[in-house]
């Protein structure tokens, strides 16, 4: 069933179609007249794409004239001109009538005297000439011959007192006597350096 097309849009090339039961209108296009719609809007756009801008003559306004003045550095370069030149003709005067400036003697109040410099590399050497003995001393010092037993009991006589046959140990008291005695003469001497206050104790 075909009925009235709205207003507007084409008329020739549409069709508007009801359905009998659902009260909906549809519009028909034939696919010639899509074709020619496709080339009209590609022929549109070409044309647009090759045509240039419009130019205009006029543009905008030109701002308003404002009173400029010197900037802050300005200031601040020509405040330190004359600053300079102040401290330097107050620095002169002082050294023409023979004493010292008020600038010299602030640099010289912060600055280290040469006696501190001397005494720090007085001590920085003494330091370095003791490095240098310790180094060379434990460099020429070669394996020691013998070791020293901390427990020679306990290395000796590792094996327990029961069942042992005659002539298989040997007696060894007088080995541990020589060490009981080495022991109480060393510990002798660091008391006697700790009395004199040669040696201080780790405990005082």
């Amino acid at each position: 069933m075909s009925g009235e097309p709205p207003s507007g849009g084409f008329q020739p090339q549409i069709i508007w179609r009801q359905h009998h039961h659902h009260k909906l209108v549809l519009p028909i296009v034939f696919p010639q007249n899509m074709s020619f719609a496709r080339q009209s809007v590609a022929s549109a756009r070409q044309l647009l794409r090759n045509q240039q801008p419009r130019r205009f003559a006029s543009h905008a306004a030109h701002a308003e004239p404002v009173n400029e003045s010197f900037g802050r550095s300005f200031y601040v370069t020509i405040g330190a001109f004359a600053s300079a030149y102040v401290l330097y003709r107050l620095s002169k005067s002082a050294e023409e009538s023979g004493s010292q400036s008020w600038i010299s003697n602030l640099i010289q109040k912060w600055t280290p005297s040469e006696k501190l410099f001397e005494e720090r590399n007085a001590i920085h050497t003494a330091l370095m000439e003791k490095a240098a003995q310790d180094r060379h001393l434990l460099q020429s010092q070669g394996p020691r011959a013998t070791f020293e037993l901390k427990q020679p009991e306990v290395n000796f006589n590792t094996s327990p007192p029961y069942n042992v046959p005659a002539g298989s140990s040997v007696d060894l008291s007088a080995v541990v006597a020589h060490y009981e005695q080495q022991n109480k003469q060393m510990e002798e001497a660091r008391v006697a350096r700790m009395k004199d206050g040669k040696v201080v104790s780790l405990y005082d």
